[in-house]
């Protein structure tokens, strides 16, 4: 039998050729994942790293009722932010109080430890006493990019039977140091005439430096109040005098942010009524 001819040398190539191709497709391997968002360090609330809690852990102190709790991992270990509130029922000399608690434990080790604690509120006051944290200001951010979350919190608290601001603390906690802005809100501030739909009652501030004070209190407004304590602005900086800049900027920050959520939340509901 007489020998088959050989394949011409162009279809040979082709045909190596096309094996080589299909044994790298089979070999190539699957492109990866794509990448997973990350918030950025100056994230206020952390997102995707903070839970809420129903429960506690043993060994964690609870005084009164609780409010929130929030648990969350860091370069630092395992942590807890614990919010409790207390309202007590009018004594027999008629003064009332109201107690703030909160607290920040490390866990993961042989026990809860507690890194820092706050008591605060409203005592033997002869009016109504009240004093609430504000979920709304709560946060996480990791502001000096070390990985490691600071903690900031805010509440109000007031001793009074008419309707006006409340005093107002945000609270920074960067490990056991604890830096703060204390003023006063915007509940009350501002009232909305439902005839002619003006706006009466001091401006949102937005500067609460002693001469950005003094030049709205000069426009005649808010008689009532005198700088440094005009509704929604805080006191001073003094805390962060030795901080680094980029605290006192983001608590500034944050400061107007929830003034002027607190303004918009005020004036809703006087159109409600």
């Amino acid at each position: 039998m007489p020998p088959l001819p050989a394949p011409p040398i162009a279809g040979l190539r082709a045909s190596l050729l096309i094996g080589l191709t299909l044994t790298l497709i089979a070999c190539k391997p699957e492109p990866p994942p794509p990448a997973t968002r990350q918030d950025t360090a100056s994230s206020p609330s952390a997102v995707g790293q903070i839970r809420r809690l129903n429960a506690l852990p043993a060994g964690v102190e609870l005084r009164g009722k609780l409010i929130a709790a929030y648990g969350w991992t860091d370069s630092a270990g395992e942590h807890l932010l614990v919010l409790a509130e207390q309202q007590e029922a009018r004594s027999a000399d008629g003064t009332q109080s109201a107690a703030l608690y909160a607290a920040q434990y490390t866990l993961g080790q042989d026990r809860p430890r507690r890194q820092w604690m706050l008591n605060d509120g409203v005592t033997r006051c002869e009016f109504d006493a009240s004093a609430a944290f504000d979920l709304g200001a709560i946060g996480f951010p990791d502001i000096n990019r070390d990985g490691a979350l600071e903690t900031v919190l805010g509440y109000r608290s007031a001793c009074a039977s008419d309707v006006s601001p409340n005093d107002y603390k945000l609270i920074l906690h960067v490990g056991k140091t604890k830096y703060g802005l204390r003023g006063l809100d915007r509940q009350g501030v501002r009232w909305l005439d439902p005839d002619s739909g003006h706006l009466t009652g001091l401006p949102l501030p937005d500067d609460c430096s002693p001469q950005g004070q003094r030049a709205l209190q000069a426009k005649g407004w808010e008689k009532d109040f005198e700088p440094p304590y005009l509704p929604g602005c805080y006191t001073d900086e003094n805390d962060f005098t030795a901080a680094p800049p980029s605290f006192a900027r983001h608590m500034r920050q944050q400061w107007f942010t929830l003034m002027r959520q607190q303004e918009e939340s005020w004036l809703k509901q006087q159109q409600q009524e």
